[in-house]
C-alpha cells in the first residue's frame, strides 16, 4: 500500500498529464482540456493541481489520480503502471520477503506502544503526567497522540513483550532493547515520557523518549531499524495530512511537544522534523500533499550556523528535480515545482513554537502568515555571518550562496536571485558573472535511483472502502446488495483495483484476474477481523456503506461542478456556465434522492 503512494507524490499530475494533453490549458484554478479519452469539440477534461486528480464530465464521466491516468493512457493494467512509474521515479520495490520481515518489528512497536500508555495511566506515571498537566497538554492530546510513560526498572518492557510471545532477537531488531553479548539485555527506554512515531500510514514505527529528570541524553530516538529512519518520517504526519491536503499547506517545527501543542490549538497543519533537516524523502511525502511549506525556527544564536546548515540542505532537496521517461518517450516530472514555495518564520527570541502557540497565539498565526521565503532568509543570515568588507568575506558568501542560486528551477527567480546575491556582495552582476559564471540550466536533470526500498511512507487507509470490500469477500452471498457499487466510489487506487477484479471474476478465481502485487493486500482483505454479525445485519451494513460510499461522491462531484461554473460565470463562458448548472441540479437531486433514501 506503500509503494503507490511514494511514487504518486514524486509525480506532479499537471505536468504528467500535460505530456499526453497538449492543449490543457491553465483556467483559474484548475486545467482544462477536450478529453484524451474520447472525440468532443468542448473542453470538459479538467485537472485539479490542489486534489492532484483530474475528472471527465463528458462522456467518460469518470477520473482518478496521477497513477490511475497513466494507467489508461498508457493501457496498462495497475501492476504494470505502478512498476513502470516506481521504476522510472526511482522508487524501489520491496520484495515480498522485506515486507514480511516488517511485520513482526510493527507488531513489537504497538505492543511496546500500549505498554507505555498502560503505565503512564498508572500510579508510577504520576510524574510524567504531572509534567504534561505543566506543559499544558490536556487528556485528548495524551490520547491522541498515544503518549506514555517508560518504567525505569530496567527490563520491565522486555518482560512484558516476552510474555506475548516476542523475542529478544525480535525485540533487539525493533530497537526496544539493548545490550546482549556480554552483558544482560535491557530496556532502550527508562524513565522516560514517551511519543510514539508512526508513519504516514498510522503504524507505530519508533518512539521518542523525553528525560524527566536529568539524565542525558535529554531526547532519545529508536536507532536506525529496517522500519525507524527519522530521514524518512515526521512526527504526526498520519493526523496532519488531510489538514496539509485542505490548506495546501504543511508547517514544519522541530520538536514533539512543538507539533502537540499546535494540534491542540486548532493548527492541524503541522508536523516536526524531530531536530533534523529536511530530507528527500520527508519532502517527498510532504509535495504528495501541498505545495507550499513553512519552517518555523528557533532563532537562538548559538545555534545559528547549524540552522543555516539545515536550512541550505533542506532548500536543495526541495528544489530537486527529476525528469523520468514513460512510454514512448513521454516525459513525466516530479511534483513541487508549479506554485509551489519554502518559507521560514523566525520565533522571538528565547521562545519555541509550543510556547508562543500556547501564550499568543494570534501571534503564530502571523508569523506563519508572514514568514519569509527561504533563500531571501539565507541571504540575510549567510551575509551577516561573515565580514563582506573583506575580499575573503565576499568569497564565502559567494561560495555559500551561488550553488543555492543555480538550484533555483524558475529562469526569472534565479535571475533575481543572482542579482541580490550581486548586490548583496556590493559588486555588478558583469562582475560577480565574470568572478562564479552563470547559473546553468537545470532542466531535464535526473536524480539517481534509490538504492534500497523504502518502507516509510506509508499509504493512506481508507476503513469505509476497505470494510465493504471485506465484507463483500468474505461473505459471497452480499453480492445483490452491492449492486449499486461502482468503481468510482473508490479513492484508493488499490481498492478499486480489488473491487474491479472482484465484480469480474467473483471471489472463486478474483486472484486470477489481480495484479501479483495486490494478492497480498487481497489476502489481508480476506483474513480482516469483522464485527460478529447474523446475515441480516451484514447485508444491511453492505447497503449503509454503499449509500455512504455514493454519498461522498456526490458530495465531491458537486464540489468540483461548484468551483467549475464559479470560474467559468467569472470567465464568461456562458454555455460552459449553463452546461455546468444543469449538471449541479442534476447532482443535487441524486443527493436529495439520497438523503430521502437515507431517512427513510
Amino acid at each position: 500500500m506503500a509503494l503507490s503512494d511514494e511514487v504518486k507524490a514524486r509525480l506532479d499530475i499537471v505536468e504528467a498529464v500535460s505530456q499526453y494533453v497538449p492543449d490543457l490549458k491553465k483556467a483559474g484554478r484548475y486545467y482544462r482540456a477536450r478529453c484524451p479519452f474520447h472525440a468532443e469539440r468542448t473542453p470538459s477534461f479538467y485537472v485539479f493541481p490542489e486534489r492532484q486528480s483530474w475528472r471527465c464530465f463528458g462522456a467518460c464521466a469518470t477520473g482518478g489520480d496521477v497513477l490511475g491516468f497513466v494507467m489508461r493512457a498508457e493501457n496498462l493494467g495497475f501492476g504494470e503502471a505502478l512498476r513502470l512509474l516506481a521504476d522510472r521515479t526511482g522508487v524501489a520495490i520491496p520484495s515480498r520477503q522485506r515486507q514480511a520481515e516488517w511485520e513482526p518489528l510493527l507488531r513489537a512497536n504497538q505492543e511496546a506502544a500500549h505498554f507505555f500508555q498502560e503505565c503512564l495511566a498508572s500510579a508510577r506515571g504520576a510524574g510524567a503526567r504531572s509534567y504534561l498537566e505543566r506543559r499544558g497538554v490536556g487528556a485528548a492530546a495524551v490520547q491522541t497522540f498515544s503518549l506514555g510513560f517508560s518504567p525505569g526498572g530496567g527490563d520491565e518492557l522486555r518482560r512484558h513483550l516476552a510474555g506475548l510471545g516476542l523475542s529478544d532477537e525480535l525485540l533487539l531488531s525493533a530497537g526496544l532493547v539493548t545490550g546482549g553479548q556480554e552483558g544482560p539485555l535491557r530496556d532502550m527506554f527508562r524513565g522516560r515520557l514517551m511519543f510514539p512515531i508512526r508513519d504516514a500510514g498510522g503504524r507505530v514505527v519508533g518512539f521518542g523518549g523525553r528525560a524527566l529528570d536529568d539524565s542525558t541524553p535529554k531526547y532519545l530516538n529508536t536507532p536506525r531499524t529496517p522500519v525507524f529512519d527519522k530521514g524518512h518520517l515526521l512526527y504526526a504526519l498520519d493526523l496532519a495530512r488531510e489538514a496539509i491536503r485542505r490548506a495546501d499547506q504543511a508547517v514544519v517545527v522541530e520538536g514533539y511537544m512543538d507539533a502537540i501543542a499546535a494540534h491542540e490549538h486548532g493548527y492541524s497543519n503541522v508536523v516536526a522534523s524531530m531536530g533534523t533537516a529536511l530530507t528527500e524523502h520527508q519532502v517527498a511525502a510532504l509535495r504528495g500533499m501541498a505545495g507550499h511549506f513553512v519552517l518555523a525556527l528557533d532563532p537562538d544564536a548559538a545555534g545559528q550556523e547549524a540552522t543555516v546548515r539545515s536550512l541550505e540542505s533542506s532548500w536543495k532537496v526541495f528544489e530537486q528535480r527529476a525528469a523520468v521517461q514513460g512510454r514512448g518517450g513521454v516525459t513525466l516530472y516530479e511534483r513541487g515545482q508549479a506554485g509551489g514555495s519554502l518559507r521560514v518564520a523566525v520565533l522571538p527570541p528565547g521562545e519555541d513554537p509550543d510556547q508562543l502557540i500556547r501564550r499568543r497565539p494570534q501571534e503564530w498565526r502571523e508569523l506563519m502568515q508572514g514568514a519569509k521565503g527561504v533563500l531571501d532568509y539565507l541571504f540575510g543570515r549567510v551575509a551577516a555571518m561573515a565580514d563582506l568588507s573583506t575580499p575573503q568575506g565576499k568569497a564565502r558568501v559567494a561560495e555559500r550562496l551561488f550553488p543555492l542560486v543555480a538550484s533555483v528551477e524558475n529562469p526569472f527567480e534565479q535571475e533575481r536571485y543572482f542579482r541580490l546575491l550581486a548586490e548583496t556582495l556590493g559588486v555588478s552582476p558583469t562582475t560577480l558573472e565574470a568572478s562564479v559564471g552563470r547559473p546553468l540550466p537545470r532542466r531535464g536533470r535526473r536524480r539517481a535511483p534509490e538504492a534500497a526500498a523504502s518502507p516509510f511512507a506509508s499509504g493512506q487507509r481508507d476503513p469505509l472502502e476497505e470494510h465493504i470490500l471485506a465484507l463483500l469477500l468474505q461473505y459471497p452471498e452480499l453480492a445483490d446488495q452491492a449492486a449499486g457499487l461502482i468503481s468510482e466510489h473508490f479513492r484508493n487506487l488499490e481498492n478499486q483495483a480489488v473491487f474491479t477484479a472482484w465484480r469480474e471474476h467473483g471471489i472463486i478465481d478474483i486472484s486470477a484476474g489481480l495484479d501479483e502485487d495486490l494478492t497480498e493486500y487481497l489476502a489481508t482483505l480476506l483474513s480482516e477481523e469483522l464485527p460478529p454479525s447474523d446475515r441480516g445485519e451484514r447485508a444491511r451494513s453492505v447497503v449503509a456503506c454503499v449509500r455512504r460510499l455514493e454519498e461522498r461522491r456526490l458530495r465531491e462531484l458537486k464540489s468540483q461542478e461548484e468551483m467549475l461554473w464559479d470560474q467559468a460565470v467569472q470567465d464568461g463562458e456562458g454555455e460552459q456556465a449553463e452546461q455546468l448548472q444543469r449538471q449541479m441540479v442534476a447532482t443535487n437531486e441524486r443527493l436529495r434522492s439520497l438523503f430521502a433514501e437515507k431517512h427513510g
